[in-house]
């Protein structure tokens, strides 16, 4: 059996407000980790706090400029080297966390037609669209966009500018949609990453 065990003690802003970066908006499955992670470093010491971007480049740059204390990334992430590479950050934690259900998910009352519709998602979950719709679907009858989150493809659907969505059951709650179809969960490994010492000499 492999097993390791790595601790991760963040270093806290003088504001004693623990900030984490992540992708939004509200229901990604990057949030539903942060909040996990706010839970997990929430002391007598210190608050946390997430604030939520539109894309990934986006915390990046907040980590960066010091907007944000860490960035969750989950390793799905077509462009983590970013985080991985960048001379200005370290690695402090990596961990695994299940997304919650992903599946494919439409407006409520609408009816399930597949031919000449408008599916979203975001890049990573892709791949589910084959175990998503019926075995019998023709595929090249359908069209395929991307975009920049769950959350997002979630919301294209609430406001009709698509037909369906992959997208997770935090997102179909919050935007009231309903799924047609589902996956399951997604057993996700993230990383966490802020600036590295030197850089932070503020902190105490």
């Amino acid at each position: 059996m492999l097993e390791f065990q790595i601790e991760f003690q963040p270093r806290i802003p003088p504001s004693k407000n623990l900030v984490i970066g992540t992708l939004g908006p509200n229901a990604t499955s990057s949030d539903y980790a942060s909040q996990y992670i706010a839970n997990q470093l929430l002391s007598e010491q210190i608050t946390v706090s997430t604030q939520l971007f539109d894309t990934f480049t986006e915390v990046r740059e907040a980590l960066l400029q010091d907007k944000v204390d860490m960035a969750l990334v989950p390793h799905a992430y077509d462009r983590v080297n970013e985080f991985y590479m960048e001379p200005n950050f370290e690695l402090g934690f990596v961990f695994i966390f299940p997304t919650p259900v992903y599946g494919l998910a439409k407006k409520k009352n609408k009816e399930v037609a597949f031919k000449g519709s408008r599916i979203v998602t975001h890049p990573a979950p892709l791949p589910l669209l084959t175990k998503l719709l019926p075995d019998a679907q023709d595929q090249t009858q359908i069209q395929v966009d991307l975009s920049p989150s769950t959350s997002d493809s979630a919301i294209q659907v609430m406001q009709g500018l698509a037909d369906f969505a992959i997208t997770n059951e935090n997102a179909v709650k919050a935007y009231d949609l309903e799924f047609v179809s589902t996956y399951g969960n997604i057993r996700m490994s993230w990383s966490i990453f802020q600036k590295k010492l030197e850089l932070t000499e503020s902190y105490v």
